[in-house]
């Protein structure tokens, strides 16, 4: 009776006992990863704050240990024409180009393996894409145009077709998918007067159920709609976020509402779009464009017009210090785009032709070093190149 006591008091220690903390994720299929990496950090008091008029200065390997390049292949077969979009999942990349309205699939050292080129009006095509996303709950390769679904699964062959809802009130130009049926998307252009961004789709029902995020017609503006391309939405800890570039505000997606995340607050510069009119849109002191988070950073990417020129610049908050960075130029003198953050990498891209302005000679291992000369000495353009920046 003694030694059941003692066992269980040791359990009830041992399990109440954590240094750090363990991830456990689940993929389609039967892998499962098992991933030691930071203490989880909360945002304090949910709120970040900046001073844009103190920029200061940082090393790309304040934060990382190495930087990998992968090129993609280039053949006859597979001329990429704008890289809109690069998902990593399972060992593999999966390119969305705008321009071409393909997927093109690689492997996770650059070699092309097969595309979706399926432009048409039969059975399984499409007339036009907008974004790209891996649904985890069916493990399908899910397209957006038009308000439609196109998904495929992992092989590039059609599954099925889902198409706009009815009760749609315009196009959306992004999903994400918080279970195997219920849909969030982020609506690019409306014909009605519903201003709601936000909209929950039921695909079994084929129908929008609830509605979020209401904007006026200064957000819906064309300028606006030009001013960013890329998905408002970004996936951390198994949870969705959504962002707007012209709110301060980062809100998470819930099965059935969006509540506030956290906030950015920029002090003297903080506006409120909504009270702008169209005069205002080019003298906007900043733009968030991109974000993303770990269990330790948060890391973002502003267009900043507060001096002149207008430049981009990086936000980078260490949640373990509650300290964030201003930092217009990083010391190694190239651009740092943080497209997709984890806890192991940042994920980014650039054109070929410009891998000058994203990476330099000096800041490769040996080698990385080699694919970047061999990439500065090809005569004729090549496909976009993948950049891998890994944490310390």
């Amino acid at each position: 009776m003694i030694f059941k006591y003692l066992l269980f008091l040791f359990i009830i220690c041992t399990s109440c006992y954590r240094i750090k903390q363990v991830n456990v994720t689940e993929k389609s299929g039967h892998d499962t990863i098992l991933e030691e990496s930071f203490v989880y950090y909360p945002i304090k008091e949910n709120r970040i704050k900046v001073d844009l008029d103190k920029p200061q200065k940082a090393s790309l390997f304040d934060y990382f240990s190495n930087i990998e390049l992968i090129p993609l292949e280039t053949n006859d077969d597979v001329l990429i024409g704008y890289c809109e979009e690069v998902i990593c999942y399972q060992n593999r990349y999966y390119l969305f180009d705008r321009k071409q309205y393909r997927v093109y699939v690689f492997d996770e050292t650059g070699k092309f393996i097969f595309q979706i080129n399926k432009r048409g009006q039969g059975p399984g095509e499409y007339t036009d894409l907008f974004s790209i996303f891996i649904n985890p709950f069916t493990g399908n390769i899910d397209l957006t145009g038009l308000g439609n679904i196109y998904s495929y699964d992992m092989s590039g062959n059609h599954v099925k077709t889902s198409l706009r809802p009815e009760n749609a009130s315009g196009y959306f130009y992004n999903f994400i998918a918080l279970n195997e049926n219920l849909y969030v998307g982020f609506l690019l252009k409306s014909w009605t007067p519903d201003t709601y961004k936000i909209n929950y789709y039921d695909v079994k029902e084929n129908k929008i159920i609830h509605k979020e995020y209401e904007d006026d017609e200064l957000l819906n503006n064309k300028i606006f709609v030009s001013l960013t391309s890329h998905t408002p939405f970004y996936d951390y800890n198994e949870k969705w976020y959504f962002y707007r570039f012209v709110d301060n505000v980062t809100y998470e997606v819930g099965v059935d509402s969006l509540t506030k995340a956290y906030t950015w607050d920029f002090g003297k510069y903080n506006y409120d779009a909504k009270k702008l009119n169209t005069m205002d849109i080019t003298s906007l002191p900043y733009i968030i464009d991109l974000q993303g988070q770990n269990n330790r950073y948060l890391m973002v990417y502003i267009h900043s017009r507060i001096k002149s020129p207008a430049e981009y610049v990086n936000l980078i908050h260490d949640k373990s210090t509650n300290e964030c960075k201003y930092i217009e130029h990083f010391s190694e003198s190239v651009n740092f785009l943080p497209r997709k953050v984890t806890n192991e990498y940042v994920l980014s891209w650039c054109e070929h032709g410009a891998l000058e302005k994203y990476i330099s000679e000096g800041i490769l291992d040996e080698n990385n070093r080699k694919k970047f000369q061999n990439l500065l000495d090809a005569k004729d353009e090549m496909n976009p190149v993948i950049i891998k920046y890994y944490f310390k």
